[in-house]
C-alpha cells in the first residue's frame, strides 16, 4: 500500500502525461526531459499505491486506476491554483467581505453611490449595507462587528478614525398649498411663529441639535407640532399638511402627492453631516481599498472646510 502522500508537481506531470499519452510530447510541454518525468510518475504511482499507466515503447494508456486519479489530481491542481490566487488577491485587497453600517438618511442617494463605485472597482469584494442608527454604528465598530460606518457621529472615541464624507445644506419641505409654496423668496425668518416637524432625540439626536442651533443663531421660534426620528417620516407628516420642515438636501429625491421642496438661505456653518468611520485595527490591504473607492465615490459631497 502507499504512503498517500504526493506532491503536487507530480500531480502535474501525471495530469500531462494522461492528456499527451506520450511522455515525449509531455516533456516537452513541461519543459523538461523524459528520464525526470518517467521518474515522477514512479514515485506518485508508489505514493498511490496503484498502476495508473499501462506503458510499452509505443502505446501509453491509462488504468482504471489512472482514469479515476486524473479527474481527482485535475481537481487538486484546479483548488491550488485557485488558492494561491485567492491569497494573492486577498493580499491586494480585491477579494473578501466587509460590512457598513448607515444612518438610515445615507440611503436617499449616498449608499447606492457607493454599492455602484465597489461594483465596477471591487467586483469580487462582497458588500454588506445594514441601516442603523448612529449610536449603534458606533457600537459595532467598537465591538468589531462592522469594518465601515456611515454615521452623523463625529467620532471623538479613541477607538474609531472618522473622516466627514457628507456635507450638504437643508431643504425647506412644505405641504403643495402652503403660502411659503408659492412664495418668490424664502428666508430662515419666514418660519418663526410656523407649524413645524422637527427632528426627536430619540436614537441620536443629530439634526435636532443643528435645527436647535440655527433657530437661536436666528432668533425664530417655529410652532413645533410634531418630533420623529427619521426623515422619510418627517416628509410623511409635512405631506400630510401638518407643517413645515427642514430636511437633508438628499431628501429632495423623494417625492410625495401633497410634498414639494424650496430652497432657503441657511448659514454655511449649519449643515447636515455624515461622517465616514472605521475602527482602528481595521488596516487590512481590504478595509484600506474599500474605504478609498467610498471616499472617492463620495468626494463630491464631501464639502469644504476642515473634516
Amino acid at each position: 500500500m502507499g504512503s498517500g502522500k504526493f506532491e503536487l508537481n507530480q500531480l502535474r506531470c501525471f495530469v500531462c502525461v494522461a492528456e499527451e499519452l506520450s511522455f515525449r510530447r509531455a516533456a516537452l510541454r513541461l519543459n523538461m526531459t523524459q528520464p525526470p518525468l518517467s521518474r515522477q510518475i514512479m514515485m506518485l504511482e508508489h505514493a498511490v499505491g496503484a498502476r495508473l499507466l499501462d506503458r510499452n515503447n509505443r502505446v501509453i494508456r491509462l488504468t482504471a486506476a489512472g482514469q479515476s486519479f486524473l479527474a481527482s489530481a485535475t481537481e487538486i491542481l484546479e483548488r491550488a491554483e485557485f488558492a494561491v490566487l485567492s491569497a494573492r488577491q486577498a493580499e491586494r485587497g480585491e477579494i473578501g467581505g466587509v460590512e457598513m453600517g448607515f444612518v438610515p438618511s445615507a440611503a436617499f442617494g449616498f449608499v447606492p453611490t457607493i454599492i455602484a463605485a465597489l461594483s465596477e472597482r471591487l467586483p469580487d469584494v462582497t458588500f454588506n449595507p445594514i441601516e442603523m442608527m448612529s449610536y449603534e454604528i458606533v457600537e459595532a465598530l467598537r465591538s468589531g462587528r462592522l469594518d465601515f460606518g456611515l454615521t452623523r457621529s463625529r467620532g471623538t472615541e479613541a477607538q474609531l478614525d472618522t473622516v466627514r464624507v457628507i456635507s450638504e445644506t437643508f431643504l425647506l419641505a412644505l405641504p403643495a398649498d402652503h403660502p411659503l409654496a408659492a412664495a418668490a423668496e424664502v428666508r430662515l425668518g419666514d418660519l418663526d411663529g410656523q407649524a413645524f416637524i422637527g427632528y426627536s432625540t430619540e436614537r441620536g439626536g443629530h439634526l435636532r441639535r443643528v435645527h436647535q442651533g440655527l433657530f437661536a443663531a436666528a432668533g425664530i421660534a417655529p410652532r413645533l407640532v410634531q418630533e420623529v426620528s427619521q426623515t422619510h417620516t418627517v416628509l410623511a407628516l409635512v405631506d400630510r399638511g401638518l407643517g413645515a420642515a427642514l430636511v437633508p438636501a438628499s431628501a429632495g429625491a423623494l417625492r410625495m402627492t401633497n410634498l414639494t421642496f424650496r430652497q432657503i438661505r441657511i448659514p454655511a456653518r449649519f449643515r447636515s453631516d455624515i461622517y465616514l468611520a472605521s475602527g482602528l485595527r481595521r488596516t487590512g490591504a481590504l478595509q484600506q481599498r474599500v474605504r478609498g473607492v467610498i471616499r472617492d465615490a463620495l468626494a463630491e459631497y464631501a464639502g469644504a472646510g476642515p473634516a
